[in-house]
């Protein structure tokens, strides 16, 4: 039988899906484009996620205590997922030239929407669990919801061409980056590995803010420049 985590997971991703379906005109892409991307996005996340989790739990299959093909099911970790489906998302695009921007602009939207059922689940699992009974998986699924609603509104600036293309990945990266920055510490379902008093995931947290960061101040010298 599926988890709960599986049910509510699949639930998201269902959710995610249609949104993005609903406005593939707005991406660009034909249909064929859009399910081609669709899977070979997934396929991507779940890799990356995957890999990442086996990069930092290495010690955990060195101890037998997973294995890779037995347990495959067991540990991910996000950001390997998102940087997973970023690479094959900017490699598709430029495959088929498309603007991979534009079509990353809604799924800023799509992805904190179907993240925030998705950590439901993990709440009703009781993985990704708080230090002393916090729900933090339930602050950071209202989180995730006001990262969409926000990064919707982005989306709309975008489409109205008061903003320009990027505006609401940017806005995402930066949301999501300092929601996990500010959330994990009070995860108590394990982060003993710390650099400088971050966890891993802090870190990576860390520079998706500063990516946005970045990509905003180039924005704005080139900006400046042109005037």
């Amino acid at each position: 039988m599926p988890t709960a985590f599986g049910q509510f997971a699949a639930a998201g991703s269902v959710v995610a899906v249609l949104w993005l379906w609903r406005h593939r005109r707005g991406m660009g892409v034909s249909d064929n484009e859009f399910w081609a991307a669709i899977w070979l996005l997934v396929a991507s996340g779940i890799i990356g996620a995957k890999a990442l989790f086996v990069v930092l739990g290495h010690a955990h299959y060195e101890r037998g205590e997973l294995r890779l093909w037995v347990d495959f099911g067991v540990g991910f970790v996000f950001f390997g997922g998102l940087l997973g489906a970023l690479l094959a998302g900017a490699l598709f695009a430029r495959w088929r030239r498309l603007d991979f921007v534009r079509g990353a602009d809604y799924f800023a939207v799509a992805l904190p929407l179907g993240h925030a059922i998705g950590r439901l689940g993990c709440y009703a699992e009781g993985c990704c669990h708080g230090r002393n009974g916090i729900p933090v998986q339930l602050y950071e699924a209202c989180a995730l919801v006001l990262i969409a609603f926000i990064c919707r509104a982005a989306l709309a600036h975008v489409e109205a061409q008061q903003w320009s293309r990027g505006a609401a990945i940017r806005w995402y990266l930066a949301l999501y980056g300092a929601l996990r920055v500010v959330l994990d510490p009070l995860r108590g379902d394990g982060r003993p590995e710390r650099f400088l008093g971050l966890s891993h995931q802090q870190g990576f947290a860390l520079l998706a803010v500063g990516v946005a960061l970045a990509w905003w101040l180039f924005l704005r010298r080139a900006e400046v420049r042109r005037r």
